[in-house]
């Protein structure tokens, strides 16, 4: 499988959550050690308490999705290795962040790195609940909550098809669905009611050669979808 990445942008904002993090914490403990040695300084521990907040909620949600072990990009391309030559990974360079080009078509993923309990209860609308030892304060450090990741998807997999829509004639030929995957190991989901597939990390490959596999277009439509998406360039990493 080959990968294409932004690399620039991931870089960038992988500094903006680690580097926002620890500069929140200090800024935070700069305004501590205020109160603590000018008790009369009110507005300055205000400020310095708010301002170290802030930047830890801002850089914690960077951090999230950009560095670490569950970064989203590293953790769905772990989770896709394997997948043979004919599959494209496109991250952070088109309208949907996480894009499998496949001989059949588009995946685009919205990826969750959420641990604990995940369920969609089925109902009039629908609804996603998490539960999470710490979820509280989690959720103040920036760890986003899990929302309605099936909206995110769907919202996804039409910004790809508007722009493929403008750069092929033939477009609406090419199958682009939308899917979820959930990368934290410790997580436990149950959602096979959700209205758009979701999986845990190990199901996804197997949906990919079983029951989601799709079948192969035209090779000339091939090349077309890849020259569209910018998958027949020689830029990024090769993987097997």
């Amino acid at each position: 499988m080959q990968v294409i990445r932004n690399e620039r942008r991931i870089e960038m904002l992988s500094n903006v959550g680690q580097y926002g993090t620890l500069g929140g914490l200090l800024v935070l403990l700069a305004g501590l050690i205020i109160s603590f040695a000018r008790p009369e300084w009110v507005l300055p521990v205000a400020i310095s308490m708010g301002l170290g907040f802030t930047l830890s909620v801002v850089g914690g949600f960077f951090a999230d999705r950009y560095a670490g072990s569950l970064a989203h990009h590293r953790a769905l391309g772990e989770v896709l290795k394997g997948l043979d030559y004919r599959h494209t990974l496109l991250q952070y360079v088109l309208p949907a962040d996480h894009v499998l080009l496949e001989p059949g078509g588009c995946t685009v993923f919205v990826v969750k790195s959420q641990g604990g309990e995940v369920t969609y209860e089925d109902g009039d609308q629908g609804k996603w609940k998490h539960r999470q030892r710490g979820r509280f304060f989690r959720r103040l450090v920036g760890q986003a909550g899990v929302g309605r990741p099936d909206r995110e998807a769907r919202k996804e997999a039409e910004a790809l098809r508007t722009y493929l829509g403008e750069q092929m004639e033939d477009a609406d030929e090419v199958p682009v669905r939308p899917a979820i995957v959930f990368v934290n190991e410790d997580v436990q989901l149950e959602a096979e009611d959700s209205p758009v597939p979701a999986f845990y990390r190990k199901k996804v490959k197997d949906w990919l050669r079983g029951p989601g596999d799709l079948r192969a277009l035209p090779e000339d439509l091939q090349g077309r979808l890849a020259e569209a998406l910018g998958a027949d360039q020689d830029e990024g990493e090769a993987e097997s």
